[in-house]
C-alpha cells in the first residue's frame, strides 16, 4: 500500500475574545437553531480555511496554539451543524471512545487487547462548539473477519467495535474475533497472528496458541498446502479435486491439457502470492497484514481451476504484488479449527 502523508494538526486563530457566552445548547434550543453543511476553521500557520469533517477535538483542559501527539485528541464524527450566529456554531458529535474511556464504563473490556490508535464507536452524543475543533480525522473501519478488508497505515486509527453506552455493551461480541486463547489480536504488542481464510474459520491466531504440524512437508508441499487452504470452501479440495470436478465441456483441451502439474498454466507471481502464509502484526506487515492480497491470489486460481476459466485481464491489481520475497517465512502451525495448515 502507497503511504498516505498525513498532514500535522492545525491551530486555532486565536480570538480576542470568545462570541460564545451562552453556553452550550439544550436540546429543545437545537432545534430551533440554523442548520449548516460545514462550517470552517482557519488555520494560523497556513492563513487557509480548512473544513472539518470528522474531526480531531481538543480535550477538555488541553489549550490550543500547540501541537500535541495524534493519540492525545478525542475524535467525534459530525452528525449535524447548527449556529445560534455566524461567531457560535456547534456541532452535533457522535463520539469514538478511546480503549481505556470504555474500561472506565465496562470493566471487564480488557485494554491490552488494543493498540493506541483503537478507537471504539459510541452512540453516545454531544454538542461541541466549532472553538474545539482542530483538523481531519481518518478513522478506518477494521473487520478482522473480513478477508477484503483494506489495508492502512499502522499510525492510522481504526475501529473494531461499538459501544453500546447505555446497554453497557460491546458490538460485535468480543470472542468472535479473538484468538482461540480468548485473547484479542493487539496490532502494537503482537508480532505475527497467523490466520485461516475457511469461511468456518476466518479467524487470526498466536503463535504460541498453535500447535504444529505432525507431518514433516519439504518446501514445495507446503506451500501447496497453503494454497490449497481455499478462502471459498471448508471442503479440503487439492488442486487436482477441482480440476477433475469440472463437467467434460470445460476440461481444457489442446496444449494445456497435457500440462502435469494444473498450476503451470499460471503466472509464476500469482503462485507465489497465493502460496504465502496469511499474516498480520507488528513483524508481519502491519496492523492488517497481507489477508486481502493472498486471499484474492487464492480466489482467483480457485475460481479458474474450477470453472476452467481464464484470468482476468487486471488480475495483478487484485493482488496488488509488491514484496512478496522480502518477508521471513514463518514457523508452520496447524488452525485449531479446520486443521489446514496456516
Amino acid at each position: 500500500m502507497s503511504r498516505r502523508k498525513k498532514k500535522s494538526l492545525f491551530t486555532h486563530k486565536k480570538a480576542s475574545k470568545s462570541k460564545c457566552t451562552i453556553g452550550i445548547p439544550t436540546d429543545s434550543e437545537w432545534k430551533s437553531m440554523h442548520e449548516f453543511a460545514s462550517f470552517v476553521v482557519f488555520d494560523e500557520t497556513e492563513g487557509t480555511p480548512h473544513t472539518i469533517f470528522p474531526a480531531f477535538i481538543l480535550p477538555h483542559g488541553v489549550l490550543p496554539g500547540k501541537l500535541y501527539e495524534a493519540t492525545v485528541y478525542w475524535i467525534g464524527k459530525i452528525k449535524q451543524i447548527r449556529a445560534r450566529n455566524e461567531e457560535d456554531v456547534w456541532a452535533l458529535v457522535q463520539w469514538f471512545w478511546s480503549p481505556q474511556e470504555v474500561n472506565s464504563v465496562i470493566k471487564s473490556f480488557d485494554v491490552n487487547g488494543c493498540g493506541q490508535y483503537e478507537r471504539i464507536k459510541s452512540d453516545y452524543y454531544d454538542y461541541v462548539s466549532s472553538e474545539c475543533f482542530c483538523d481531519h480525522a481518518t478513522v478506518m473501519r477494521y473487520d478482522e473477519r473480513a478477508i477484503d478488508q483494506e489495508e492502512f497505515d499502522n499510525d492510522f486509527f481504526y475501529c473494531r467495535f461499538d459501544l453500546e453506552y447505555r446497554a453497557r455493551k460491546i458490538l460485535p461480541n468480543i470472542t468472535r474475533s479473538a484468538c482461540c486463547c480468548g485473547v484479542s489480536y493487539n496490532p502494537d504488542r503482537d508480532p505475527v497472528m497467523h490466520f485461516c481464510p475457511r469461511p468456518a474459520c476466518r479467524a487470526a491466531y498466536h503463535q504460541e496458541c498453535l500447535q504444529r504440524p505432525t507431518k514433516r512437508l519439504n518446501a514445495a508441499a507446503r506451500a501447496r498446502k497453503f494454497l490449497e487452504s481455499w478462502p471459498d470452501t471448508d471442503e479440503k479440495l487439492t488442486i487436482e479435486d477441482l480440476v477433475d470436478s469440472r463437467p467434460s465441456r470445460k476440461r481444457r483441451k489442446g496444449p494445456e491439457s497435457s500440462i502435469s502439474d494444473p498450476l503451470e498454466q499460471f503466472p509464476a507471481e500469482l503462485i507465489n502470492m497465493a502460496q504465502q502464509q496469511i499474516v498480520k502484526g507488528v513483524q508481519a506487515g502491519g496492523v492488517v497484514g497481507n489477508v486481502r492480497a493472498v486471499v484474492a491470489a487464492r480466489q482467483l486460481i480457485y475460481c479458474s481451476l474450477l470453472d476452467g476459466s481464464s484470468l482476468p485481464t487486471d488480475w495483478k491489481n487484485k493482488i496488488k504484488v509488491k514484496g512478496i520475497s522480502e518477508r521471513k517465512s514463518s514457523p508452520v502451525f496447524v488452525c485449531p479449527q479446520c486443521q489446514s495448515l496456516i
